[in-house]
């Protein structure tokens, strides 16, 4: 009885040597993310400059790394301007400002573009829209 308690208590530590627990990987795009774009100013003149914040979180306690692409649209006329940045582990909000020339109705589209190989998914924001008039 003895034999046989030590065998297969010997035999249950070796498979436990031999094969070590396996540890799920997180799949592409598996971590949901957010995205939140606010003009600090809806009413503004022509050439007056406007801050846009653009945060992007996700779930847990990971900071997603990502390249973010906007463009300024004006309702009626197309984009106006375009460009990227750089999202990263210490900036979870950045931060860009913007000179509207004309009067018009503005809209700042931000999208984000991972890697295929990245765990998060990518998201889209856009602001309110953003008045540009000589009078309010």
């Amino acid at each position: 009885m003895k034999k046989t308690a030590i065998a297969t208590t010997f035999v249950a530590l070796s498979t436990m040597l031999i094969a070590p627990s396996a540890q799920a990987a997180p799949y592409p795009r598996s971590i949901d993310t957010a995205c939140v774009a606010v003009a600090a100013d809806s009413k503004v003149g022509p050439g007056d400059r406007v801050k846009v914040t653009f945060k992007w979180t996700a779930d847990g306690n990971i900071t997603p790394q990502s390249r973010v692409t906007y463009t300024v649209t004006r309702k009626g006329g197309g984009a106006v301007e375009s460009g990227f940045f750089w999202s990263g582990a210490k900036k979870q909000s950045s931060v860009k400002f913007f000179r509207f020339a004309r009067n018009g109705n503005y809209y700042v589209d931000f999208e984000t573009a991972t890697k295929r190989t990245s765990v998060f998914r990518n998201c889209e924001a856009s602001t309110s829209k953003i008045k540009v008039r000589n009078r309010f």
